[in-house]
């Protein structure tokens, strides 16, 4: 009877350490102790650990609740390694050349930049890995594979700056300074490398004058900006030009009163 209930004591503590391999829930709700990529890169594992429970397939489920724990625990978790699967041939090249895409942007701080996006590229890619290694379903296989490029690209894409560019006037005044030229000079350098779709052109004066001047003014300082970009190659067509006067002041202040702040032209990227 003695050694019966040794043998059902040490069955059940191993019933129970197998649940907690396959603790998608625990996986899914534990508190993040890491950053916002490994946070991320938790949710996106136990979601991976869930997918391949309900397949039946326990010692995937295994995998990825361990890494999704670990991930929430604040440890560096590497995307899966090429030899940790046995990955059929016709995959190995493809695969090979995309984790060192992967780790090329790692290393170029996408998880800082973009932890979102970070996360479900380095998941996607060991869901790929563990689909190929199974080679059972051609369709998960794809799957996998476009979510990784789909992520790898928004990765390899930087992203474009949230805040404006500013360039500032002297009072009455709608000719560009050197500064304001630098400033465009690297406006334009920074369109090269984002190229987007729409380049916002926005005039500003400050309160000194009339309001209807004023309007005429911040348009003439618009169209300043726009023509010293298109000389830098920025195609016009591009570009949206629009004018507010003194009605949308950097600096709040009453009428009638010069305050260099306000008297610009923000220009902004826009998708």
């Amino acid at each position: 009877m003695y050694k019966k209930v040794i043998v059902a004591v040490a069955a059940a503590g191993l019933l129970s350490a197998c649940a907690n391999k396959w603790d998608v829930e625990g996986a899914q709700s534990m508190e993040s102790m890491g950053s916002p990529f490994q946070a991320a890169l938790q949710s996106e594992y136990a979601a991976l650990a869930a997918h391949e429970r309900g397949y039946g397939d326990w010692p995937d489920t295994a995998y990825f609740v361990g890494k999704a724990k670990a991930a929430a625990m604040g440890e560096a978790v590497a995307p899966t390694t090429m030899d940790e699967r046995d990955i059929p041939a016709k995959y190995a090249d493809e695969l090979a050349a995309a984790r060192q895409d992967l780790m090329m942007v790692m290393g170029q701080g996408a998880a800082e930049a973009n932890p979102p996006v970070a996360a479900k590229a380095q998941a996607s890619f060991d869901c790929w890995m563990e689909e190929a290694e199974e080679d059972r379903q051609p369709t998960h296989i794809e799957e996998c594979k476009q979510n990784f490029m789909i992520a790898i690209e928004q990765l390899k894409t930087p992203a474009m700056p949230a805040a404006p560019y500013v360039v500032y006037f002297d009072l009455d005044s709608s000719a560009l300074d050197a500064e304001a030229m630098a400033t465009l000079d690297t406006v334009a350098a920074e369109y090269q490398q984002y190229v987007p779709p729409r380049v916002l052109v926005v005039g500003h004066t400050d309160t000194s004058g009339p309001s209807d001047y004023n309007v005429v003014l911040s348009q003439r300082r618009s169209e300043g900006v726009s023509r010293a970009l298109a000389a830098r190659g920025i195609a016009s067509e591009v570009m949206q030009l629009e004018a507010y006067g003194e009605e949308r002041l950097m600096v709040p202040t009453g009428d009638g009163v010069v305050e260099q702040m306000n008297r610009r032209v923000e220009i902004m990227f826009q998708n």
